[in-house]
Order: structure tokens, then C-alpha cells, then sequence
């Protein structure tokens, strides 16, 4: 299951997304809609990662 979790904040990161893996953590900046992104969804979904907004 790390493999998968790992493969997704991989991908995430690429697109400049912040993440804390150990607080189950994303960063997301205030201007957009951080679930449009699919692997936010997944993350979120299946390892009960949070979404926190960030003010840029």
C-alpha cells in the first residue's frame, strides 16, 4: 500500500503541491479547488489525508 501512497504524493509534488506524509498532511494554496486534482482525492479517500489551505 506504500507504493501506492508514495506513487501519488510523487505525482502530486510534480505539481507543486506541499505535502507533510507524517501529519497526513496537503498543502494546497488559497486560489484554487484542491479536489479537482485526482490524486488529492485518492490520498484523501483511501489514506485519510487533509486538505489544509494555505493563504500565498
Amino acid at each position: 500500500m506504500a507504493n501506492k501512497r508514495d506513487n501519488l504524493l510523487y505525482r502530486l509534488r510534480k505539481k507543486g503541491v506541499q505535502a507533510n506524509t507524517r501529519e497526513r498532511v496537503i498543502f494546497f494554496g488559497m486560489g484554487g479547488e484542491p479536489f479537482e486534482i485526482r490524486q488529492i482525492r485518492r490520498l484523501c479517500r483511501e489514506f485519510h489525508f487533509n486538505v489544509q489551505l494555505v493563504i500565498q
